[in-house]
C-alpha cells in the first residue's frame, strides 16, 4: 500500500515503508543496531517495527542519558569555575536579550539586543510605540487564520493567541510588563528548546559533537537560574545591589515587573516573591522538553493534525 508507514527505530519520525533512512535523525536504518536493553524487539528486513496508535516509543535510553550526564558534568564544573563561567556567560545575555526584542517587536516596540560595554551585562534599547508594527502583527495573525481557516483546531489556536496579544498590546503597562518579563522567560525556554534537541538529536549538522553541548547549554542556563533567584531570594546584599539598578537608573527585570504589578495590579509582589516564581518556572519549560521527547510520536500526528485542512462531511472528524 502506499500510505503505509513505518516509525524509525531510534526517534519514531514515522516514515514511508520504502524510506532506506530517517529524514530526521539521519540513521540508515539496515545500518542501525537497537541496544540489547531495546523493547519491544525489532522485526522486519530493515530492522523496523510499526508502533500502535498512543505508545510512547522510545524513553531515555543509554546513549540520551549519557549526553545529557556529559551537559550537566559540563554545566556544573564550568559554573563552579568563575572564569570559565564569566567567558560562558554571554550564552545567557545573548538569550536574555534576545527575549526582550523579540517580545518588544510582537509588541510595537523596535527593539535591538546588544551587550552592555559600560556596566556590563546585556541592554535592549526600544524605540517608542509604533501601531504601524503592531498593525503588521494584527496582519500576521489575519493571514494565519486565513490559511488554516478549514483546521477548526489550529483556527481556535490562532484565535486564542490573537486575542492574548490583543489584550496585552492594547495597554501600555501590559506592553512594557511583558516586555520586561521576556528576559528571563525567554533563558528558560532556550533552556528547555536546547534539552529537547539534545535528547531528540534533532537540528544538529555533526549531533555526536553538538548534542552533548545543546545539554550544556540548557543546564547551564538552568544553574545559573537558580542561582539567580536564590541570591534574590535569601542573599540581603545581592539584592540591596540588584535594587540600585544598572547605572543607579535603570531598573532590573524582576525590580520593574515587581512596581509594574504593584501600582496597576490589587497584587503586589515583592522581588523575593517573583524570585521563588520563576524559580518554579524555570523547571516548566525542561520538563516539557522530556515530555514531548518521550511522547514523541503523539507529538508529531497532533502537529501533522493542526497542519492539514480539516473538511466537514464523511469521515472527518
Amino acid at each position: 500500500m502506499a500510505g503505509v508507514t513505518a516509525s524509525c527505530p531510534k526517534c519514531g519520525f514515522e516514515e514511508p515503508e520504502s524510506a532506506t533512512e530517517c529524514s530526521r535523525c539521519g540513521i540508515v536504518f539496515g545500518k542501525w543496531t537497537p541496544s540489547p536493553a531495546a523493547k519491544p524487539a525489532l522485526s522486519g528486513a530493515e530492522g523496523r517495527h510499526p508502533l500502535p496508535t498512543g505508545e510512547v516509543t522510545q524513553g531515555l535510553g543509554a546513549a540520551e542519558l549519557r549526553i545529557l550526564g556529559i551537559g550537566l558534568v559540563l554545566a556544573i564544573v564550568i559554573t563552579a569555575i568563575p572564569f570559565a563561567r564569566f567567558i560562558f556567560h554571554p550564552i545567557i545575555i545573548l538569550v536574555h536579550e534576545l527575549g526582550h526584542a523579540v517580545a518588544g517587536w510582537l509588541l510595537g516596540y523596535p527593539s535591538i539586543p546588544s551587550f552592555d560595554f559600560v556596566y556590563g551585562g546585556g541592554i535592549t534599547p526600544r524605540g517608542p510605540f509604533q501601531i504601524a508594527i503592531a498593525l503588521v502583527i494584527a496582519g500576521a495573525f489575519a493571514y494565519l487564520g486565513y490559511i488554516f481557516r478549514e483546521n477548526r483546531r489550529t483556527l481556535a489556536i490562532i484565535a486564542g493567541c490573537f486575542l492574548v496579544w490583543l489584550f496585552i498590546d492594547t495597554s501600555e503597562w501590559r506592553r512594557l510588563l511583558v516586555v520586561g518579563a521576556a528576559g528571563h522567560v525567554s533563558e528558560c525556554i532556550f533552556a528547555g528548546i536546547f534539552l529537547y534537541m539534545a535528547v531528540a538529536g534533532v537540528g544538529w549538522r555533526i549531533p555526536e559533537v553538538e548534542r552533548p553541548l545543546g545539554a550544556f547549554v540548557a543546564f547551564f542556563i538552568e544553574i545559573n537560574m537558580i542561582f539567580f533567584c536564590l541570591d534574590l531570594m535569601h542573599d540581603q546584599d545581592f539584592l540591596e545591589v540588584y535594587k540600585q539598578g544598572k547605572g543607579g537608573m535603570l531598573m532590573h527585570d524582576v525590580d520593574s515587573v515587581s512596581a509594574d504589578l504593584t501600582i496597576h495590579t490589587p497584587w503586589h509582589p515583592s522581588i523575593q516573591a517573583l524570585a521563588f516564581l520563576l524559580l518554579l518556572f524555570s523547571f516548566v519549560p525542561m520538563t516539557i522538553a522530556l515530555f514531548l521527547y518521550l511522547r514523541r510520536d503523539q507529538v508529531q500526528r497532533v502537529i501533522t493534525s493542526l497542519g492539514a485542512p480539516q473538511a466537514d462531511g464523511p469521515g472527518s472528524r
